[in-house]
């Protein structure tokens, strides 16, 4: 009788640390998949360089050292006075920024356009100093 107790709560246990087990990797799989979609959104934002680069003029592509994947991309809140012949409708709403490197004069920034998130439409370009 004590065998049989004895293999029945051994049993109990074994399919309690499975079931933990099981458990355990379940709850994994929605980190993977967060993961996944930021390296997605990430891609995403990254399109976003080629996308502009399509639509800036011949005379703006030869201030820039590079190519479009030189471009680095960062979201901000569009102020009026961050540029010029900006679209007025984004100011105050999230737009992409996109830097792309200058071969002009060290001390003048680089050539930054600013882009609807979703559309990935240019809406403006950023002061020089």
């Amino acid at each position: 009788m004590k065998k049989l107790t004895l293999i029945f709560l051994s049993s109990i246990l074994i399919s309690f640390v499975l079931n933990g087990c099981q458990q355990l990797a379940s709850d994994e799989k929605p980190k993977e998949k967060q993961l996944n979609e930021k390296v997605k959104e990430t891609q995403k934002a990254l399109d976003v360089r080629e996308t502009i680069w399509n639509q800036l003029s011949e005379e703006h592509k030869m201030h820039i050292q590079g190519t479009w994947e030189d471009a680095s991309v960062i979201k901000r809140f569009l102020r009026e006075s961050m540029g010029s012949n900006l679209d007025k409708t984004f100011i105050g709403k999230e737009v992409n920024i996109i830097d792309y490197p200058s071969n002009d004069n060290p001390t003048i920034s680089g050539i930054v356009v600013y882009a609807d998130i979703k559309s990935h439409q240019l809406i403006g370009y950023g002061h020089r100093d």
